[in-house]
Order: structure tokens, then C-alpha cells, then sequence
């Protein structure tokens, strides 16, 4: 990751900053972003972050209990004998990024939020190298990455095709995007009626702009973006762990330039 390190640091504007790759300036939509953050209660504590996926006592513990199921999941799909390059879009606090880095991956996190990029530096110090950009910064070098993840983060990207094409420039040939915790809606009645959800949402937290950047996707939009291969669906979970709280409501999703999977 040296190679990369010194990469985006050959970009004259580009700084070190608290252990973040400053390659992007600030943006309005981190602003907005960090006040639904705090209005939310999910800016957390270096300590809590430090035990992510681990949720047990916060507001929100079911929600991690889920992104725990789906995060070893990814880590199964990832599983190899050689360590892949791993470029994660929408990092936030780092903690999905360290846990991949801890499985012998070598990863770089990029994200907005310039306050939770900080606390991933700083609770993670020997872990990925984390940047404040977006996917589409030019000096992220192309045909780099075994491995694009989103986790959490496809819904602020509103131009799903475009979006992917990108992803497939950094990446190697071989290389795959995974599509994770982030609802694919079934169809689009579903998704406008969650986006009109999404701005009443915002309008009542008083940061109604927001909802501009937050955008519902249908899978079969998705799908439609490259080789798909589907992990998970929510409807794949048994009686019993649907019952106990147990599975996953969100679709993962594998796209690929060409296919990949038997």
C-alpha cells in the first residue's frame, strides 16, 4: 500500500492530516451529513468503535448484529491465499476496513466525513490507510484493486451506472464490487415511495437538503450494471432465524466485468 501511499500524495494539494489523506476538500455534503450523524446518536466513542461490529449496549444494537452477520460474510468472500487490495467506498469510522485489513488485506477506506476518518486513523493506527475522497478522484490509480466494497453506502450515489463503471476502471480485470447493507428495493414504485419517505425523514431532522443526496436503487437497476452473482437475499433466511432476529435484511450483491462465478 506504499505504492498507493505515495501515489495520491504526488497530488500537490494533497496533505496529511491526523493520519487522513486529505486528497479532497471539504464538501456541503459533509456538513449535512455530520449533523444527521449526531442527530441520529451514530458518532460514536473511539471506544465503541474500537469493538465494531460488537454493538452490545449501544441505541442501535440489532442494526450491528446484522452488519456482523454480513461483515463475515464479505470476509468468507474474500477468503484467499494471497492478501487482495481492497478499496472501501464509504468507510466512516473505519471499523469494516480494519476488520479486513486484520483478515491480511491490504485497504484503503475513503470517505467525506472528515471527523469519522480521523477516528479511524487514530483507533486504528496500524490499520488501513484512510483518505477523504470520493470513487471518482482521479489520482485513485486504475486497474489497483482486487476488490471494491460498499457497505452502507451505495444510497448516496445517484447515477448507478456511471457509479460502476468507475468502480470497474479501479479495478483489476478480475476484480469485483460487493453491494452490502444497503436496501435494493424490488421495484420502482418501492424506491420512489422510499425516497419520498427519505425526505420527510430529513425534513423532520431539519436538514431536509440531505435528502438530495440519498437515493433508493432497485436491484434489478443494479444488477443490470454488470456480471451479477447475489450472496444474499433477505428472503434466503430461514423461518427460524427470521424468528430469532438472526438475518440479514439486506441483498448482497457481487458484480463482476465478466463472469466469474459457476
Amino acid at each position: 500500500m506504499n505504492h498507493l501511499l505515495h501515489h495520491l500524495l504526488d497530488k500537490a494539494s494533497t496533505t496529511l492530516s491526523d493520519g487522513v489523506l486529505m486528497v479532497a476538500p471539504h464538501s456541503p455534503f459533509e456538513v449535512l451529513y455530520e449533523q444527521a450523524r449526531a442527530k441520529e446518536q451514530r458518532i460514536l466513542t473511539d471506544a465503541q468503535v474500537a469493538g465494531l461490529p460488537d454493538g452490545r449496549g449501544l441505541w442501535n444494537a440489532a442494526e450491528w448484529h446484522i452488519r456482523t452477520l454480513s461483515a463475515r460474510r464479505l470476509q468468507q468472500a474474500l477468503s484467499v491465499t494471497t492478501p487482495q487490495r481492497v478499496l472501501e467506498v464509504g468507510c466512516g469510522n473505519g471499523w469494516l476496513s480494519a476488520l479486513l485489513q486484520r483478515s491480511g488485506h491490504e485497504v484503503l477506506g475513503i470517505d467525506l466525513f472528515t471527523h469519522e476518518l480521523k477516528q479511524a486513523a487514530r483507533v486504528f493506527p496500524n490499520g488501513p490507510l484512510f483518505a477523504r475522497c470520493d470513487p471518482f478522484e482521479p489520482q485513485l490509480p486504475a486497474n489497483w484493486f482486487d476488490a471494491v466494497v460498499l457497505a452502507a453506502s451505495l444510497q448516496y450515489f445517484g447515477d448507478l451506472p456511471v457509479l460502476v463503471e468507475r468502480l470497474f476502471e479501479l479495478l483489476k480485470p478480475t476484480g469485483t464490487i460487493h453491494v452490502m447493507d444497503t436496501v435494493l428495493y424490488h421495484n420502482k414504485g418501492d424506491a420512489t415511495e422510499a425516497k419520498l419517505r427519505t425526505e420527510r425523514y430529513y425534513a423532520d431532522m431539519q436538514v431536509p437538503e440531505l435528502s438530495a443526496h440519498y437515493h433508493a436503487h432497485t436491484q434489478h437497476a443494479l444488477q443490470g450494471s454488470g456480471h451479477c452473482h447475489v450472496l444474499a437475499t433477505p428472503a434466503s433466511a430461514s423461518f427460524l432465524d427470521r424468528l430469532m432476529g438472526r438475518h440479514d435484511p439486506f441483498t448482497h450483491v457481487v458484480l463482476s466485468r465478466k463472469q466469474i462465478f459457476t
